[in-house]
C-alpha cells in the first residue's frame, strides 16, 4: 500500500471513527494515573484491537470465534462483572458494523424471522422489571440478555458466503483444538498432583472430590464446557460423515477425537445426553442419506472407540471409573444435587403461580428464592437447573412462548434449508449446527442461563446458514 493510498483511506474514515478512538486515547490517559500498569497495557491492547475491527468488522468475527470459549480463563473481573475478550470483540463489532453503515450510508439488513419474537421476549422482560425483588439485578441481567442476543443477530451481517463460512470454521476448529488440548492438560496435571494454580481447575473439580479431575478447560464449570462443545463437534462429526473435498478426514478425525475426550472427561450427565442426541440425530440422517456405511467411517469410528476406552482406563483406573464415574454418571434421580434440583423446581413453580402472565422479572430467580432478595448468599444466587421452568418464573407464559418460538422457527427454518440446500459443504454445516442447537436446547433441562454468548452464537450461525441456502447466497 502507497503512502497516497494510505492517506486517502485515512481521510475516507468516518468521523465517529475518530471520535471513538478520541474517547478511548482519553480514557487511557486517565485510567495511567489511577490504575496499575497491567490494565493500562490491556487497555492499550484493546484500543488496538478496536481499531483493527472498527476498520474490518470480519477480522473482528474471527477473533470473536477464537476467543469463543475463554469464559473463565482470559477473562478478568472489573466492577463486580466479569468481562471476556469475546464480549469486547463482540462489541467493537457491533460498533464497526454501525460506524462503517453511517458512513457509506448503507444498511443492509439481512433476513432475520427472530426478530419480532425477540422483541416481544425483550418488551415482557421490561413489564416483568416492575415485579421484580431486586430492581437492579433485573436491569443487570436484562442487559446481559439483550447484549448476548445481539451477539446472535449480529452473526447473520457477517456470515454470509462459503469462503466467509469455511474461514469461521477454520478459527472454530483451532481454538476447539487448542481449549480441548488445554483441556487434557488439565486433567493429567491434576492427576500428577499439579496446583490448581497451574492446572486453571476450580477446587470443586479436582481428583479430591471423586478422585478423578473433571475437565473444564478455560470454562466456568464442566457443564457449561460441555455444552459449549456439542456445536463445533456436531459440524465436525457431520463434515466428517459427509466427506466434503474442502475438509481434510484426518484433521476432522483428530479434532473430533479430542474434543470427544475432553466432552467425556467433564463428567456433565447433561451434556452426554445431549451430545448422544445429537449424534444420533446425525447419524440417522446420512443413514437416510447413505452416506454412514462407508469403510472409512466404520473403521474410524472403531479406531477411535478403542483409543477413548483405553486413555479412560488408564488414567481413571478399573476400580474409580467403576466406583466413582459410573456412580456419579447414573445417579440422576437421587443424592444431594436431585433433591436440591426439586426444591428449587417447585421454587420456580411457586413464582410462576405468584405472576403466571409476565413473570417475576429477568434474573430474579436467586433473589426470590433467597428469602433476603438483596443479601447474596455465601454461594451466590441459586439457579433453577432447568431453563424452561426459569423462563416461565421470571418471564411468564408470554416470554416463554415468545423464546419457545423464537427456537422453533430456527428449527423449523433449519429443517427446510437442509432440504434445499446444493452445496454440500454447507449442507453439512447446516446438519450439524442444527443437531447442536437441538442438543442444545435438550440441555436446558438441566442448567438455566440464557445469556450464554455461545448459545446465541450457534442461533446467528444457523439463521446466516439458512440464508446462504433460501436466499441462494452460496457463491462468493
Amino acid at each position: 500500500m502507497t503512502l497516497q493510498s494510505m492517506i486517502h483511506r485515512i481521510k475516507a474514515l468516518p468521523l465517529l471513527w475518530w471520535i471513538f478512538s478520541g474517547a478511548l486515547i482519553v480514557l487511557l490517559g486517565w485510567l495511567s494515573t489511577r490504575t496499575s500498569p497491567i490494565l493500562l497495557f490491556g487497555g492499550l491492547g484493546c484500543v488496538l484491537i478496536g481499531m483493527l475491527i472498527i476498520n474490518n468488522p470480519w477480522h473482528g468475527m474471527l477473533l470473536f470465534i477464537f476467543f469463543l470459549p475463554f469464559e473463565r480463563i482470559g477473562s478478568y473481573d472489573f466492577a463486580g462483572s466479569t468481562i471476556r475478550p469475546s464480549q469486547i470483540i463482540a462489541l467493537c463489532i457491533m460498533i464497526s458494523l454501525v460506524v462503517n453503515g453511517l458512513g457509506t450510508r448503507r444498511f443492509r439488513l439481512p433476513k432475520n424471522p427472530i426478530v419480532w419474537p425477540i422483541i416481544i421476549f425483550l418488551f415482557v422482560n421490561v413489564c416483568g422489571l416492575f415485579n421484580a425483588p431486586n430492581l437492579d439485578r433485573s436491569v443487570l441481567v436484562f442487559c446481559f440478555t439483550i447484549f448476548t442476543i445481539a451477539i446472535g443477530l449480529m452473526i447473520p451481517f457477517l456470515v454470509q458466503n462459503t469462503t466467509q463460512l469455511q474461514q469461521l470454521l477454520t478459527w472454530y476448529f483451532i481454538s476447539l483444538f487448542l481449549v480441548c488440548v488445554f483441556g487434557l492438560y488439565q486433567f493429567v496435571g491434576d492427576l500428577i498432583g499439579l496446583p490448581t494454580a497451574l492446572t486453571g481447575l476450580r477446587e470443586l473439580y479436582t481428583k479430591e472430590v471423586l478422585g478423578f479431575p473433571r475437565v473444564q478447560s478455560t470454562a466456568l464449570e464442566p457443564l457449561y464446557f460441555a455444552n459449549y462443545l456439542l456445536a463445533p463437534l456436531s459440524i465436525v462429526i457431520s463434515l466428517f460423515i459427509a466427506q466434503v473435498k474442502k475438509c481434510t478426514p484426518l484433521q476432522l478425525l483428530v479434532i473430533a477425537g479430542i474434543g470427544v475426550l475432553n466432552l467425556l472427561l467433564t463428567v456433565a450427565r447433561g451434556g452426554y445426553i445431549a451430545f448422544g442426541i445429537s449424534i444420533g440425530l446425525i447419524l440417522c440422517y446420512y443413514f437416510f442419506q447413505r452416506q454412514l456405511l462407508s469403510m472409512r467411517t466404520i473403521t474410524s469410528a472403531l479406531v477411535a472407540f478403542v483409543f477413548g476406552v483405553i486413555i479412560v482406563f488408564r488414567f481413571i483406573g478399573i476400580d474409580t471409573l467403576s466406583e466413582n464415574f459410573l456412580g456419579h454418571v447414573t445417579n440422576i434421580f437421587s443424592g444431594a444435587s436431585y433433591s436440591e434440583r426439586v426444591e428449587m423446581f417447585e421454587v420456580a413453580l411457586v413464582a410462576f403461580h405468584t405472576h403466571p402472565i409476565i413473570g417475576i422479572g429477568p434474573g430474579s430467580f436467586g433473589p426470590y428464592e433467597s428469602g433476603h432478595p438483596y443479601i447474596i448468599p455465601d454461594q451466590g444466587w441459586h439457579i433453577v437447573n432447568n431453563e424452561y421452568l426459569e423462563l416461565l418464573a421470571e418471564t411468564g407464559v408470554l416470554g416463554f412462548g415468545s423464546m419457545i418460538l423464537v427456537f422453533l422457527i430456527v428449527l423449523v427454518r433449519s429443517l427446510k434449508a437442509i432440504q434445499r440446500a446444493q452445496d454440500a459443504f454447507v449442507r453439512a454445516v447446516l446438519v450439524g449446527a442444527t443437531t447442536a442447537f437441538v442438543a442444545i436446547l435438550v440441555q436446558y433441562n438441566t442448567f438455566s442461563i440464557l445469556y450464554i454468548v455461545h448459545v446465541w452464537f450457534t442461533i446467528g450461525l444457523l439463521i446466516a446458514l439458512q440464508n446462504m441456502v433460501l436466499l441462494k447466497r452460496h457463491s462468493l
